[in-house]
C-alpha cells in the first residue's frame, strides 16, 4: 500500500494551491509550539512556512526545526526539509544571505513541490523512449548525413562531463550569470540533437538559475545529467537508425 507524503503548512490561514494535490496529506499549524509538537510526533516529507510567524523569522524557525534534527539524529532522525514561502526581494535576500530555501508565494508553487519531494506514483504507461531522442527530426536537421550526425553526437558524449562542469563549476561559486549562459549553449546542443526529453529538462534549470536558488538548482543539473545518460543509452540501442544510405543531395 502506497504512502502519501506529508506536508506540514504553517502561518497560512488561507488555502494554499497545492493543497489539491491527491498524492500529499497536508498539516496546518499557526504557533511555534505547534510546530514544534507535530514535528516531534510526526515524520514531514517538508514544512512549508511564511516568512514571519509571530515574532520568529525564517531564521528563527530554521533555528527552531534544526534542532529538532539534531536532538534525533542518532534515534529516529528527522529527513524533513523546510520551505519558506517569500512575498517581496527582501526576503528573498534575506534566505539567501541565510542560506535558506525559499520561493517567491507567486510563482507556481506545485511544480516545485514535485522537484522537493518524491511522491508515490503509478508506473506511465506511455513510451518514454518516444521522446528521448527523435530521430525522425534529428536526420532532417542534417539532411540525413547519419554518418556526420552519429560522429558529433559521439564526440558530445566524449566531453559531457566537461559541459555539466561549465554550469556547475559557476554555479558552486555563486556567478548564477556565467552558470545560466553555459546552460543556454547546451540548450542549443541539445536541441540540435533532438534529444527532447534533455532539452526539456535544461529549459527548467535555466528558469531555476535565474531564481538564483543553488539547492533547486544543482538538483535539476543532477537530473540533466541522467536525462543526456538516458539519451546515449537509447542511440546506443538505436544504432540501426544510422545504418541507412545517406541520400544524395
Amino acid at each position: 500500500m502506497k504512502h502519501k507524503a506529508n506536508i506540514l503548512l504553517l502561518g497560512f490561514n488561507q488555502a494554499l494551491s497545492i493543497e489539491s494535490l491527491p498524492e500529499i496529506f497536508f498539516s496546518r499549524c499557526n504557533s511555534i509550539e505547534d510546530l514544534m509538537e507535530l514535528v516531534i510526533s510526526n515524520d514531514y516529507n517538508l514544512v512549508i512556512s511564511k516568512f514571519n510567524v509571530a515574532d520568529k523569522d525564517a531564521l528563527k524557525i530554521h533555528e527552531c526545526l534544526e534542532s529538532i534534527k539534531n536532538y534525533y539524529a542518532d534515534s529516529t532522525p528527522k529527513n524533513f526539509k523546510l520551505l519558506i514561502l517569500t512575498s517581496d526581494e527582501k526576503e528573498d535576500a534575506f534566505c539567501k544571505a541565510n542560506k535558506l530555501l525559499y520561493f517567491p508565494e507567486v510563482m507556481n508553487l506545485k511544480s516545485l513541490i514535485l522537484k522537493l519531494i518524491e511522491l508515490p506514483r503509478e508506473p506511465k504507461r506511455i513510451n518514454k523512449d518516444l521522446t528521448i531522442i527523435d530521430f525522425k527530426e534529428l536526420f532532417i536537421r542534417v539532411d540525413n548525413n547519419r554518418a556526420f550526425i552519429k560522429e558529433v553526437i559521439e564526440k558530445f558524449f566524449s566531453i559531457k562531463e566537461s559541459r555539466i562542469a561549465e554550469i556547475q563549476i559557476p554555479l558552486e561559486n555563486g556567478d548564477y550569470k556565467k552558470a545560466k549562459d553555459s546552460a543556454h549553449k547546451l540548450k542549443g546542443v541539445l536541441a540540435n540533437f533532438s534529444m527532447l526529453e534533455a532539452k526539456s529538462t535544461i529549459i527548467e534549470l535555466e528558469q531555476i538559475i535565474l531564481s538564483k536558488n543553488i539547492n533547486l538548482s544543482i538538483s535539476k543539473l543532477n537530473e540533466l545529467v541522467q536525462k543526456i545518460d538516458q539519451a546515449k543509452e537509447y542511440y546506443l540501442s538505436n544504432q540501426d537508425q544510422f545504418k541507412i544510405s545517406q541520400k544524395k543531395r
